[in-house]
């Protein structure tokens, strides 16, 4: 019998002011309406942790989305409460949705991009999934493991990159504090192999390598001061010239990193994106 890679999930109970904050902030349906797991499960030999949403009322087999979180390492992970607000709107659409906190010994898109295929295969697994309709999205630096993972597979029906990461070097710049995290992982590599590892997370770089059958949409704002709003309108540039797919881009206007002032607009364009390409046969 072949060995199922969530060996554990728990399901988290918000208490009442954290349940008040989901429902101020995410709304009713999201509140009542969906239930969140913290999940542990198999990838490359580690016990990785995770989370997982879905609605409560279930009434048909349904699509999946792996989401892919930004940060490193523990700046960036999710917790309880923005698992149930931000998964839980996602599930809230008619999404199971599947989340990785990446492994422990993060290399910022090296070995860990391992733990989000792994999850995306125990998405897979679970029972109320359709068995066909699977998407991806990823925040930030999860943006960046959104285009590593559309350089190993093509079958996914549809992704979705929110400030998206696509060019580290000219980030270096903008951010310094990205600069020294990731120095400081490699540090004490030669500046050759350092700025190999450096190409090898741009996907300005490695863009003929993601798939040009998945529709993939890009959401940045012009006022990002994290990540530059220009590594979504470069790879878009570089992407549609050979594109098979459906490639668009929205520029949310003087929008900053987390789109904190569009945040109805922003969650529109993502929830339309889904339902038209992972909805399609219902």
């Amino acid at each position: 019998m072949a060995l199922r890679l969530i060996k554990e999930q728990s399901k988290v109970n918000p208490d009442s002011r954290q349940e008040l904050l989901i429902r101020n902030g995410w709304g009713d349906k999201v509140a009542d309406g969906t239930e969140t797991f913290r999940i542990l499960y198999h990838s490359d030999g580690y016990l990785i942790d995770g989370y997982m949403s879905k609605p409560k009322e279930i009434e048909k087999k349904l699509p999946l989305i792996v989401w892919n979180r930004g940060g490193d390492q523990d700046d960036g992970r999710i917790d309880d409460f923005l698992a149930c607000g931000m998964l839980g709107e996602i599930a809230s659409w008619g999404y199971i949705v599947i989340a990785s906190q990446y492994r422990q010994s993060d290399e910022f898109g090296g070995t860990e991009l391992n733990d989000v295929l792994n999850v995306l295969k125990a998405g897979m697994e679970i029972e109320e999934f359709d068995g066909e309709n699977a998407g991806a999205e990823g925040w930030s630096r999860g943006g960046m493991m959104t285009y590593l993972l559309l350089t190993k597979i093509n079958f996914l029906k549809c992704a979705v990159s929110v400030a998206g990461l696509s060019n580290l070097k000219r980030n270096f710049e903008l951010n310094p504090k990205l600069r020294q995290k990731f120095y400081s992982r490699f540090g004490k590599f030669s500046p050759d192999m350092v700025s190999r590892e450096t190409d090898a997370r741009s996907a300005v770089l490695f863009y003929r390598n993601i798939s040009e059958l998945t529709p993939l949409l890009l959401i940045h704002g012009t006022g990002d001061d994290k990540v530059s709003y220009e590594d979504s309108v470069d790879l878009y540039r570089l992407l549609k010239p050979a594109r098979k797919s459906e490639l668009d881009i929205k520029l949310i206007e003087n929008g900053d990193h987390y789109l904190r002032n569009a945040r109805k607009e922003v969650s529109e364009l993502r929830k339309n994106w889904f339902d038209r390409f992972l909805k399609l046969k219902y």
